[in-house]
């Protein structure tokens, strides 16, 4: 089943500025983007990226834990950090 993307396209970069360790935007803006360009799925609150979290966990067995982010201010899911 496919999940309804919130917010949509807005704050998109743009092609070709770069991604991931290399792109010099520091912490704050990798940690709102995927690797692949797309911006992560906001969580409003804290609770309800828990619960994604949990809903992933059960579904795909992916152990995730939620975040604030400091570039847009919502939750995201990342993978645990040790």
């Amino acid at each position: 089943m496919a999940k309804a993307r919130r917010g949509g396209k807005r704050g998109r970069r743009p092609p070709g500025s770069g991604g991931g360790s290399g792109d010099g935007g520091g912490g704050a803006a990798r940690e709102h983007w995927r690797a692949d360009g797309r911006p992560k799925t906001r969580f409003a609150s804290q609770d309800e990226a828990h619960r994604a979290a949990l809903q992933r966990l059960l579904e795909d067995r992916a152990d995730l834990d939620a975040y604030r982010c400091t570039f847009c201010g919502g939750w995201h899911l990342g993978g645990r950090r040790e």
